[in-house]
């Protein structure tokens, strides 16, 4: 008998082993207290970038008695109205999509040409439209430019629940916000090494934020821009952790088979002395 025992001895042994290598993943802001966590809080200008899709409306004084002139700088919607104005537009070759920023960084602007976007703030490209609009002929009178981002996704890859590609319905979203739209980091996702890699100025650059510290609220990555890549790896140890998960399943099977053939052993002879 003891040497069925061996293997379920083995057994536990791997099992604990598991789960004390489990114990030691880090957790999110460990020893974060209020006087730690409490930083002024800085809301980062979204740049915009190549193939943003924008929303442009543009509105003006005009009387009601003559024909609205916005009409001709607004994209029509969907079902035929002119966008925040609800009447069929004209003379306009943009679409319903939004305003494409294309790979050399400028958008179609309806009767104002290409108009370069990249690396602009939303309210310098709205000052830029603006100053076309006015000068040098007045083309509307107190012309207002409302821009927002269509396009506003951050992609999520590795060790998450979920990871996928999130559309952010807002322009401010936070990394703890992207992390729980994905279902949370696994157990075995490295929290003190989650990897950032943002576009910004036409090039590529990665940084490394430690979500157990709370030094994550300061920096420059709390706050996401849009087409960011969060990419979590998995601790060293999953790997081993799946080995032995592995080896602990066949020797459940083995000691499974082993136990039925003992108990069919010990029935063939008892019937055999009788």
């Amino acid at each position: 008998m003891k040497l069925f025992n061996y293997p379920f001895i083995l057994a536990a042994v791997l099992l604990f082993g598991s789960c004390t290598i489990q114990q030691k993943l880090p957790k999110y802001l460990e020893g974060a207290t209020n006087e730690s966590i409490n930083k002024q809080i800085q809301f980062p200008e979204l740049v915009i970038q190549k193939n943003d899709q924008l929303a442009i409306q543009v509105y003006s004084d005009y009387l009601p008695k003559d024909p609205n002139p916005d009409l001709l700088y607004n994209q029509p919607l969907p079902g035929g109205g002119a966008a925040g104005m609800g009447s069929t537009a004209s003379n306009t070759t943009s679409t319903a999509s939004g305003y494409l920023v294309d790979g050399d960084g400028n958008i179609d602007f309806p009767r104002l040409g290409k108009i370069h976007a990249e690396g602009l703030t939303k309210k310098q490209l709205e000052a830029e439209i603006k100053k076309r609009l006015v000068t040098p002929v007045e083309l509307l009178k107190n012309p207002t430019v409302l821009i927002r981002f269509q396009t506003y996704k951050i992609i999520t890859v590795g060790e998450f629940t979920n990871p996928q590609v999130l559309n952010i319905p807002t322009e401010k979203v936070n990394i703890f916000e992207a992390i729980a739209m994905s279902g949370g980091i696994t157990e075995w996702g490295k929290k003190e090494e989650v990897k950032i890699i943002r576009e910004q100025d036409g090039k590529r650059e990665m940084g490394v934020v430690n979500l157990s510290s709370a030094d994550i609220f300061s920096s420059p990555y709390y706050f996401l821009r849009q087409n960011d890549i969060l990419l979590v790896d998995p601790v060293n140890d999953k790997a081993k952790a799946n080995d032995e998960a592995r080896t602990l399943r066949r020797f459940t099977f083995a000691t499974s088979m082993i136990s039925a053939a003992a108990v069919i052993t010990s029935v063939i002879i008892s019937a055999s002395r009788k």
